[in-house]
């Protein structure tokens, strides 16, 4: 089998590329930045540079048999909001009419579970729950639009299966989640705002299998929740703590407190390129509760993720590893902005 990956070096796609070449696919991948891709490459994957926005290298996917689109922006409180959406909805139009033009067998769409936030404890999502702007931002706005374009795209010729991971956590996460992690594992977290919703937690690897089977066991023009451990955000925060060792935060920050100290790090990177460690934004979607049902997956797919508490123990060790010393600089893009674009 044949795969072409956009978005391997991300936090899905990395384990994603793995995945499929343990499998002994053959895989080539999208990025914008090779160096990025060098162990990949020696592992025996086919580097493609290349850009969502920038349509050219359709002729690399020419042979594919399944496309995975798993290229995505995820960053809150941009101000770049044109940017934003050219990676996640013009992105995802141009690898889609680039499938099409050269008739690959399967395409794999990366949305997210957020589409349908909010959704509580004791009303979860599922695939027939309606879609929903969980907040204005143009992060959300931008995925929610991309998941509406593929959505229609399933009534044309193209194979579509779409696959909607929740809470996605794991190793070399340069977003705001394995910052956080980072701090963690040097003591410097100790405080959380209070409100923080619940959400529905998932290792990357778990998430790139499910990928996998949407690939050969789904059926196109299907939509599959991927969600395995329900839990309260500060729950997983202090569940991670234990297991590695470190006290747990307590979530006692008023939220008021919270937002002034987001607008502080907003105003601090205003005339910069940069984003904020902290925003506003990314604050009301951390209080959003985002709880699915993901038996669809588990049924049609057979689709089981590892043991919980073993994938958040070896998660915590590798941050462990990775950042405990505090002379390692914290996650962040090698661009140097922060946020994950893959």
């Amino acid at each position: 089998m044949r795969a072409f990956v956009t978005g391997g070096t991300g936090l899905v796609g990395r384990p994603l590329v793995e995945a499929l070449l343990q499998k002994n696919w053959e895989v080539a991948v999208l990025t914008r930045a090779p160096t990025r891709a060098k162990d990949l490459e020696a592992r025996g994957a086919r580097i493609v540079h290349g850009d969502v926005t920038r349509p050219g290298f359709e002729a690399a996917m020419a042979r594919a048999d399944v496309v995975f689109h798993a290229a995505g922006w995820l960053e809150l409180g941009i101000r770049d909001v044109q940017r934003m959406f050219d990676v996640n909805l013009l992105g995802t139009r141009n690898v889609l009419a680039m499938a099409r033009q050269q008739g690959v067998g399967r395409f794999v769409f990366t949305s997210t579970a957020g589409v349908f936030a909010p959704t509580p404890k004791e009303r979860p999502a599922t695939e027939s729950s309606p879609v929903q702007v969980a907040l204005s931002d143009p992060y959300v706005t931008s995925k929610v639009q991309a998941h509406q374009l593929v959505v229609k795209e399933m009534g044309r010729d193209l194979p579509v299966t779409i696959v909607l991971p929740a809470a996605v956590f794991g190793a070399h996460d340069t977003g705001q989640l394995g910052r956080s992690l980072a701090l963690l594992v040097r003591g410097k977290l100790p405080r959380l705002p209070k409100g923080f919703g619940t959400n529905t937690w998932t290792h990357a690897e778990d998430i790139a299998e499910g990928h996998i089977l949407a690939a050969t066991r789904g059926r196109p023009g299907q939509l599959y929740l991927l969600g395995d451990r329900i839990l309260p955000l500060a729950e997983f925060y202090a569940d991670a703590a234990r297991a590695v060792g470190v006290k747990p935060p307590t979530a006692n920050v008023p939220m008021g407190i919270a937002r002034f100290a987001a607008r502080f790090s907003e105003a601090r990177v205003r005339l910069s390129d940069r984003t904020p460690l902290l925003s506003r934004a990314a604050l009301a979607l951390a209080a959003v509760d985002l709880v699915v049902d993901a038996s669809k997956a588990r049924r049609e797919l057979g689709w089981s993720p590892h043991p919980f508490e073993e994938r958040l123990r070896e998660t915590m060790e590798w941050y462990a590893t990775t950042y405990r010393d505090r002379k390692v600089p914290p996650p962040i893009k090698p661009d140097g902005r922060l946020g994950t674009r893959t």
